[in-house]
């Protein structure tokens, strides 16, 4: 029994070494890029974010963004169009500086985003993604994920404002429900919702929606665009839109083409404009 047993922690061992390995790696500090924090602390956004003359690369000679100039203004909401592989998402994460760009500059009231320190950036930010992660924990702790000390109340009325509310309450356990891996108990649209729910307990000043309602059936859309207008209520709001119909009341629209903005202004000029928002309208109405 004792050479049987040491030869199961031997086997043991050996199954643990690769998942051990990657750990390491993961752990490494030296062979990865880290960004270099600012010492300026981020208390509010006040006039507007801009960006100037920005180029941003993944890989040296493969520009995924070029001579980008643009001004997102407080309190708008400015929607990003154009084809996958256009740049409208890469263009969204340099504001919370999952990276920095290769060439220009990016500025909140005229301060680099590189001097700021990056936590009192992200805490003033919210991104409500088409791949929402769930943990496999209760929907109470879900919504409150990022946000300490929020009570049962601003719990319960970001849930409502959500449009999630009636099915929360619908679980076995309502808020106490475990939602397990990845969320296996919830729809698509369902698991949108706890996002939104989850942003509206950050309220956050700036918000970032990146195709939010693209996987989605009419009438989950429909609920969410909903959920969606009360979340951006008051905030300055970026839009990366893959329906038309979403954005449509946005302040701005922004056309990118292969990591250029190809045209800007209000969705209506736009379309008169018969440029390539028109284009991207009748393709879409088609």
């Amino acid at each position: 029994p004792l050479v049987s047993s040491l030869n199961g922690i031997r086997v043991g061992f050996i199954s643990a070494q690769g998942s051990l390995t990657a750990v390491t790696d993961l752990l490494q500090r030296h062979d990865k890029p880290y960004f270099e924090d600012g010492d300026k602390l981020f208390a509010s956004l006040q006039r507007s974010i801009d960006f100037e003359a920005v180029d941003f690369s993944y890989n040296p000679g493969e520009p995924v963004l070029h001579d980008i100039t643009l001004s997102i203004k407080r309190g708008k909401t400015t929607a990003l169009v154009g084809s996958s592989g256009a740049g409208k998402t890469t263009l969204a994460d340099l504001l919370p500086r999952f990276y920095d760009p290769t060439q220009g500059r990016v500025l909140i009231d005229g301060v680099d985003l590189r001097e700021l320190k990056i936590n009192s950036l992200r805490h003033k930010m919210a991104i409500v993604s088409q791949d929402t992660f769930i943990f496999d924990t209760t929907v109470r702790e879900n919504v409150m994920y990022g946000v300490e000390g929020a009570s049962d109340e601003d719990i319960y009325e970001a849930t409502r404002m959500a449009n999630a509310l009636g099915f929360v309450l619908e679980l076995p356990m309502g808020f106490e429900t475990v939602l397990g891996d990845r969320g296996v108990r919830l729809s698509g649209g369902q698991r949108q919702r706890i996002a939104i729910a989850r942003a509206l307990l950050r309220n956050p000043e700036i918000l970032i929606l990146d195709e939010a309602t693209s996987a989605l059936d009419s009438v989950t859309e429909s609920l969410i665009q909903e959920s969606l207008e009360k979340l951006s209520k008051g905030r300055t709001v970026i839009a990366i839109a893959h329906r038309l119909s979403t954005i449509a009341n946005a302040d701005k629209v922004v056309v990118l083409e292969k990591g250029r903005i190809v045209e800007q202004g209000s969705y209506q000029t736009l379309i008169e404009k018969r440029g390539s928002l028109w284009k991207y309208h009748q393709m879409q109405h088609a």
